[in-house]
């Protein structure tokens, strides 16, 4: 009698535990997350669904705003979070830096969700959009502890400008006052690797520091000249046939329908035991990621249009400002543009090397004759044939700069 009992409970525990799994499996495919809402979400009792917290949706979403720019490191935005109201559930203290990085990493804040290591496409609402995400991954690699900003009354105008051309370690600087009076301001390696003997132990001065800065400002500068002549050449742009923006969005369409086919032969593969689930779950993960990117990709272009029309405008004013900064020999300006529109700015051999975001690159590949503001037949021919210089998205196939 007692195998029979035993016999029974085993019998109703397994049927009672394909039911729940059955019971998980539909409500993942109708974009429900099977799980306890992460911060920012709480499980909605009487429908079962997660919904946005109003206490914490907005708390959490400013944080992740905040992370994404590459100014904290995870404690500060850890002594952030918990400024904001952010803590522990059960110790009422700091997060966990282990549970602040899950927060970080975890993509349902876009709008998916991971169980057992597959990504689905949720039903709930999302807080940031994938490409914001995408930004706060790239944060996450590059993290590090930026040093603080010094008072501009140290005059010390470079500092935590550039890095070791060779050892990746920061440029420091110090002053030197001459029994004179004079002060003299040095740049160079703090030399502090312990892994890599650096051998850049020459001095930088400010006065060459500062002049380097400015012939790289230089280097992306825009010539008031071409500044009109550009402007001018966007106006003819925008009253020429727009199609093309609609074939553009067909296309992301297509390509988009593309993606649920492949993930439909995907699934039919691994019911078929052609794929190992963990080969499966990858191509999976990554079809959705490629998927989700682009439906926002679309949803953008279909709200803003043509919007890359002002992005190019507002690069030709911010390139013609370099000029103007330039002029002005207004180096803190300069410093905080090059900031701006560049990266990897490095010292070695006492030469300061930045590698320019597009399309400033472009410019700054130009020879120096190319920024004169006399335009000739060949300064026209640089600035109109150059290879980039349409900064037009590919979609558009509407007339050249070339033209």
């Amino acid at each position: 009698m007692l195998s029979v009992a035993f016999g029974q409970a085993k019998y109703y525990t397994d049927n009672l535990r394909e039911n729940i799994l059955r019971g998980i499996r539909q409500k993942i495919r109708r974009g429900e997350l099977s799980a306890k809402a992460p911060l920012g979400y709480f499980n909605e009792p009487r429908l079962r669904t997660i919904e946005p917290d109003k206490k914490t949706f907005n708390k959490v979403k400013e944080v992740l705003r905040a992370f994404a720019t590459s100014e904290y490191t995870l404690t500060k935005i850890q002594s952030k979070m918990f400024s904001l109201g952010l803590v522990g559930a059960r110790s009422g203290k700091k997060m966990p830096l282990s549970s602040v990085e899950h927060i970080l990493k975890n993509p349902f804040y876009y709008g998916h969700f991971l169980y057992r290591g597959e990504l689905h496409q949720g039903s709930h609402k999302p807080m940031i959009t994938k490409k914001l995400f995408d930004q706060i991954q790239q944060a996450l690699k590059d993290n590090g502890k930026p040093r603080k900003k010094r008072k501009e009354k140290k005059e010390l105008l470079f500092l935590n400008f550039a890095r070791c051309g060779e050892c990746g370690y920061c440029i420091t600087a110090d002053r030197k006052i001459k029994k004179s009076g004079r002060e003299y301001v040095y740049y160079f390696c703090t030399r502090k690797s312990k892994i890599q003997k650096c051998q850049q132990h020459r001095f930088l001065r400010e006065e060459n520091f500062s002049e380097q800065v400015k012939e790289n400002c230089q280097k992306v500068s825009l010539p008031d000249v071409w500044r009109e002549r550009y402007l001018n050449k966007l106006k003819i742009w925008e009253n020429e046939n727009r199609q093309t923006s609609d074939l553009f969005a067909q296309n992301l369409k297509k390509e988009i329908s593309a993606i649920k086919t492949k993930l439909e032969r995907l699934t039919d593969a691994y019911l078929a035991e052609v794929l190992e689930l963990a080969e499966y779950q990858q191509t999976k993960n990554a079809l959705m990621a490629e998927k989700k990117t682009k439906e926002e990709k679309l949803s953008d272009f279909e709200r803003k249009g043509n919007h890359w029309l002002e992005l190019t405008r507002n690069w030709i004013l911010e390139a013609n400002q370099a000029k103007n900064l330039a002029l002005q020999d207004n180096f803190s300006e300069m410093k905080n543009y090059l900031k701006k529109i560049g990266s990897n700015r490095r010292l070695a051999a006492e030469r300061l090397e930045i590698d320019f975001k597009k399309p400033f690159d472009l410019l700054a590949k130009l020879p120096a004759e190319a920024r004169g503001e006399a335009p000739s037949e060949a300064t026209n021919s640089i600035w109109w044939t150059v290879r980039g210089s349409n900064s037009r998205p590919p979609h558009c196939k509407c007339g050249a700069l070339a033209n």
